[in-house]
């Protein structure tokens, strides 16, 4: 999924008047495409995809290479992003069970923005919780398209009828019955936002457009899909195998899939429409706009699933706590702080976002909240990259016969990441910089560090009381013996 965060101010030829009218505030958007992977996007490396408009705010605007989400799934990932949390402080599944239901002391994004003066509102994907778990009771005035549901059944009018014309059981997308036939998800979505945007007057406003795309269902507009396939048949992928495997399944190696980069030009015409909008109302020069994802593609699976995209030459994707599925795209333009063309390879997170936002907007985070985040402004300010941080993912809730994943959490500060396969009692450690791809555990070779790791690793885990129950059968066979990092010496014990 994908985050795009827009602050605005009157246009600097305004005249002297109406800059006394402007708002003291920038107005702030953020649009979330979920399932969006770090190399989605023509400027991350993709030969296949077309996106001229997130090519343009990285024209215009900053490029992360070295941002993260919080978790490799879409409901711990939303919910860090609206909290600062790290998920695996809180109790619960990824599949929108109470433990990520936004509740004391933790607020919202919405309610903390809400409390600095701000407008909000809140379009699209929602996944954490329905009712009164909505964001209409978090700190959003109005909202639209936000509900339970974690995907649409279809990216086409009615949205909420399935192919076997019934409805389904899952919790249908509010607001959206009265769509014409046919009409297009993303194109809706971005016209609502557009439309809410111009209706706030002169009060500064935060808002969050979430796409269901590009989630499954795989489909996409059939003039784009008929280009693409075109496109395809001109400049077919590099010769070699589709697929390699993969912890409990199999990685897709190439991105070919016609139906999926419709869906990404489908998003990508959004934000055109937003440059577009922006240009319009005269407010371009005064518009912060960030684009990031909640986690990677989906590239990985258990079972005979359709992929959607590669994210090569990362490993793996959506729901391992490998690079493909934790690296995620991070684009930041804003006229006159951010240097047009610049690129960082500072390290962020999805927890960050809730820091850097209220920066922004001239806020501070309630002392109550579980904050893990720390504020990002500074790199757009042209501050001094942070390559030596330490992140901290943990996976309880995998799903090998689905997208691969099997039981894990990892650690990564400066070039060096581990990862403690915990079920299966085998650990990994990896050379980023030398080996972006993790092709070479070289745990043995540095047994020292890897002891040093895993024992912060661990004891973080301790602190936010992870969950280490393995609740699941059917996983890939634990290894006969405790790994060894050297002759006679093993790991400390872990967790309960």
């Amino acid at each position: 999924m994908q985050v795009l965060i827009v602050g605005s101010l009157y246009s600097q030829n305004k005249t002297r008047t109406q800059k006394a009218e402007a708002p003291s505030k920038p107005n702030i958007l953020m649009i979330v495409v979920d399932d969006y992977g770090w190399r989605d996007i023509h400027k991350y490396g993709s030969d296949f995809y077309e996106t001229p408009n997130m090519d343009r705010l990285i024209n215009e605007g900053m490029m992360f290479t070295q941002a993260y989400a919080s978790y490799p799934r879409c409901v711990p990932s939303r919910y860090s992003i609206m909290t600062g949390t790290n998920p695996a402080r809180m109790k619960g599944d990824d599949t929108n069970e109470q433990g990520y239901h936004i509740a004391a002391p933790n607020i919202s994004i919405g309610q903390a923005m809400k409390n600095a003066g701000y407008t909000t509102f809140y379009i699209g994907k929602w996944h954490l919780g329905g009712e009164t778990e909505g964001p209409a009771f978090k700190g959003f005035d109005r909202t639209v398209a936000a509900g339970a549901a974690g995907a649409t059944t279809s990216h086409f009018a009615p949205y909420n009828v399935g192919r076997n014309g019934k409805v389904p059981s899952e919790a249908p997308i509010p607001d959206v019955g009265n769509a014409p036939q046919g009409e297009c998800l993303e194109d809706r979505l971005t016209d609502e936002t557009i439309a809410l945007i111009k209706s706030t007057g002169k009060q500064p406003f935060f808002g969050i457009l979430a796409q269901y795309a590009v989630h499954t269902p795989i489909e996409g507009k059939s003039e784009y899909v008929k280009y693409f396939q075109e496109k395809l048949k001109k400049s077919p992928p590099p010769d070699g195998p589709e697929y390699e495997k993969e912890s409990a399944g199999e990685t897709k190696l190439k991105q070919d899939n016609a139906k999926y980069a419709a869906m990404i030009k489908a998003v990508d015409d959004g934000v055109g429409k937003f440059l577009k909008a922006l240009d319009e109302a005269g407010l371009t020069r005064n518009t912060i706009i960030i684009v990031t994802s909640d986690h990677g593609g989906l590239s990985s699976r258990g079972n005979n699933r359709e992929l959607a995209t590669s994210n090569k030459p990362l490993r793996a994707g959506k729901g391992h706590l490998y690079e493909g599925g934790l690296r995620v795209p991070l684009i930041v333009k804003w006229p006159g702080v951010v240097k047009p063309g610049s690129e960082t390879s500072s390290m962020v997170i999805g927890a960050d976002h809730f820091s850097t936002l209220l920066e922004i907007a001239g806020g501070k985070v309630p002392e109550t909240q579980r904050n893990d985040g720390t504020s990002y402004v500074h790199i757009l300010k042209g501050g001094k990259p942070v390559l030596d941080r330490t992140l901290y993912w943990h996976n309880p809730a995998p799903r090998p016969t689905s997208t691969a994943d099997i039981y894990s959490s990892a650690i990564r500060t400066g070039d060096y990441k581990l990862v403690d396969l915990y079920a299966n009692n085998r650990i990994e450690l990896y050379n980023l910089k030398e080996d972006i791809g993790e092709a070479h555990d070289i745990s043995a070779r540095y047994p020292e560090l890897t002891r040093k790791l895993y024992a912060q690793l661990n004891a973080w885990r301790n602190v936010v009381k992870a969950d280490m129950k393995v609740k699941q059968k059917g996983l890939p066979p634990a290894e006969k013996a405790e790994q060894k990092i050297e002759s006679g010496k093993e790991m400390p014990n872990r967790q309960n």
